[in-house]
Parts: structure tokens; sequence; C-alpha cells
């Protein structure tokens, strides 16, 4: 799998085991070499990602689906730390769940 995270001028590279990564970090030296069209050559780091605390967005989960059938569902990521609604802002009249929930999970 490739993700791309543009703004931070990122590219994350999910290989199928720890073995596989390990020994990539290894045969290159944790650099690659990118060449540009225009043959301009750009030195890439590589490294493990950490995987650390990270917030979800959940939009459109119904309001009945209780907090307890979430944090069972992202249980197998790693331990849920909080789950909260987001809230519509007071200039759109009333401050009241925008059907957004934040998942705060510390993945393993």
């Amino acid at each position: 799998m490739i993700q791309i995270d543009g703004i931070k001028r990122q590219v994350f590279i999910k290989l199928l085991d720890n073995e596989s990564v390990h020994a990539l970090l290894s045969e290159t030296g944790g650099q690659a070499e990118y060449k540009y069209s225009s043959g301009e050559l750009l030195v890439v780091n590589l490294a493990v990602a950490g995987m650390g605390t990270k917030r979800i967005r959940v939009a459109n989960l119904p309001p009945e689906v209780p907090n307890d059938t979430l944090r069972a569902a992202h249980a197998h990521f790693g331990k849920v730390q909080d789950i909260h609604a987001e809230i519509w802002s007071k200039a759109y009249r009333y401050s009241v769940a925008s059907g957004i929930r934040q998942v705060s999970i510390t993945l393993t």
C-alpha cells in the first residue's frame, strides 16, 4: 500500500511484514535516490514510521450507534483513548453534534 501526504511531503509505503521493512532499511542504509525527469537528483530518507497516538474522524455513523460499539470496532488496531462527538460551531446557530466522532487511539 502507498499513502501520500502531500502537505508534509511524505510517502508511506506499507510492506507485508516487519522483516521486509528492516531488510529494506539495512540494504539501503536508510537512504535512496530519486531522479526527477529534469535530471535533478534528490536523496530521500527512509525510516520506520511511528505508530503513536492518532485521531481518526468517523463520519456518517448513525447517532444511535453507541461509543462502546465504535470502541470495540477499533480495538483490533490499538487502545482507544477517547471518543468524542464534534459539535457544529455556534455560528450555525445551534451547537449540536455534527455527526462526526473523533476517536483517539494508540496504534499497536
